[in-house]
């Protein structure tokens, strides 16, 4: 496709929104979070929210963004036409403007005067994924803006302008050295084809600055935000930015008198949790629901951004059969219970554990007389001396195919009596009913068997 063509179907993504990872301070002017934080929770710390408005250019990692305070919004009319008159990358005007319908909504007169300079405002549908993709980049790539402008002094203006004048360099510095460093070479071509296409200026028409409604919606990022936890300034040298960072401040952990404990406990319960879960015959939100919390609670804690609190920290445990395991000092699945190979990773890890790094000898169960499950193959975790713990494997699915790569000293197939394979189908089903039975079924399962662990490759008579 020629310039000319492509000069026909320039498209901008214009969005607004509350900055998720900038925020103002009284005293350390631009703050950069990590972690995204709700901005109730952002008070605390003295920090006040800013708006971002961005530009990116339609399948391509180019963008202009522009930041204000809260109390002094920019108009929309003038943040377009700056970028149009001032950003090299955005090549000028556009011929499609695409925003959600909140933006749309928050000022009903612009699409009428963008129709007078050749813009055509087009308002993304529901399962439009691009708008919201460049937000989303937009917001990644704004927390790592480089401190290269000082402000004049220390007021929140001023700062948001050095914000801004960072911004402006940064695009300009990117859309100068093109698109160099990119593994993608397609990629690396339309973005070549682009920055080849002529400036289109904005006519000199004037357009009125025109106040635009803010909303809920500028903030929607923070809905899906857990709880907030424990955070700390800290001075970032290279990017010369003040940063909010999760965790208990280090220069605070200890004093020169103060005494060092040698040892401490290794709370790993929430990997723990999250590999069982993912093995867990039953869905996670039934899992949520039998230890008393919700599915978004599990989710947190499972990936580490929100803790739970003491009772339903216990209740999960005591749900999975995870334990305390002294000589190891953490946390481990101590079972027994039924577990479904879906997630090599979850599982090998698992394995893992159960086996103190190995020290067992699983096998696949099948009947010595008569058929086998037609769905599932049954596989036994007989580590030494503890509970056994039952895998069932999805027939054909290629995780069954690798269970000798994932558990170490796999021992293939081992007949058993018909009575047993029985027993371990039965116990597999009654554990699989819900949440709660898995372990009990398995405790149950576990006592008609309780004179075989102390041999690893036990299997009764």
């Amino acid at each position: 496709m020629d310039n000319q063509a492509q000069q026909s179907n320039r498209e901008h993504h214009f969005y607004v929104s509350t900055a998720k990872f900038l925020f103002l301070h009284p005293q350390h002017g631009i703050v950069a979070v990590r972690d995204p934080i709700k901005l109730m929770d952002a008070e605390r710390y003295g920090l006040s929210p800013i708006i971002l408005y961005g530009l990116t250019v339609a399948g391509l990692p180019i963008r202009w963004l522009t930041f204000s305070t809260m109390k002094q919004r920019k108009s929309l009319r003038d943040v377009l036409l700056t970028a149009w008159k001032s950003a090299e990358g955005l090549r000028g005007l556009p011929d499609v403007l695409r925003v959600n319908r909140y933006l749309a909504h928050s000022d009903p007169l612009l699409a009428a005067d963008l129709a007078r300079i050749g813009v055509r405002l087009e308002v993304a549908d529901a399962k439009d994924k691009m708008v919201p993709a460049s937000l989303r980049s937009a917001h990644d790539a704004s927390g790592w803006l480089l401190k290269k402008h000082d402000p004049a002094d220390l007021s929140l203006t001023a700062s948001v302008e050095a914000l801004c004048h960072d911004a402006h360099g940064d695009h300009n510095w990117r859309a100068g050295r093109g698109p160099l460093g990119l593994s993608n070479r397609k990629l690396e071509e339309k973005i070549e084809r682009w920055l080849e296409l002529p400036m289109r200026q904005p006519p000199s028409v004037p357009l009125a600055d025109v106040e635009w409604e803010a909303g809920p919606w500028l903030s929607f990022w923070q809905a899906s935000l857990p709880p907030d936890q424990p955070r700390y300034f800290s001075y970032d040298g290279m990017s010369r930015r003040t940063r909010l960072l999760l965790g208990e401040d280090p220069s605070e952990d200890i004093g020169d008198d103060d005494e060092i404990s040698v040892y401490e406990e290794h709370d790993n319960t929430a990997e723990v949790a999250k590999n069982l879960v993912a093995c867990w015959p039953n869905t996670p939100k039934e899992v949520a629901a039998a230890a008393g919390i919700t599915l978004r609670q599990l989710q947190w804690f499972t990936s580490e951004r929100a803790g739970l609190d003491r009772s339903a920290r216990h209740d999960l445990a005591r749900l999975l059969g995870i334990e305390y395991d002294e000589r190891m000092g953490g946390y481990t699945p101590a079972g027994p219970c039924v577990l479904i190979a879906r997630k090599a990773q979850a599982l090998e890890a698992i394995y893992q554990e159960i086996s103190g790094g190995g020290d067992a000898c699983p096998c696949e169960l099948v009947p010595a007389r008569g058929q086998a499950d037609p769905s599932w193959r049954y596989v036994l975790i007989n580590a030494h001396s503890t509970p056994p713990t039952l895998v069932m494997a999805p027939r054909g699915e290629t995780i069954t195919e690798r269970l000798p790569d994932l558990m170490m000293n796999y021992e293939g197939i081992r007949p058993v009596s018909p009575a047993f394979y029985r027993d371990v189908v039965t116990t597999c089903a009654r554990a699989c009913q819900a949440p709660m039975a898995n372990v009990r079924e398995m405790m149950e399962f576990a006592k008609r068997y309780e004179r075989h662990w102390s041999d690893c490759a036990w299997l009764p008579d």
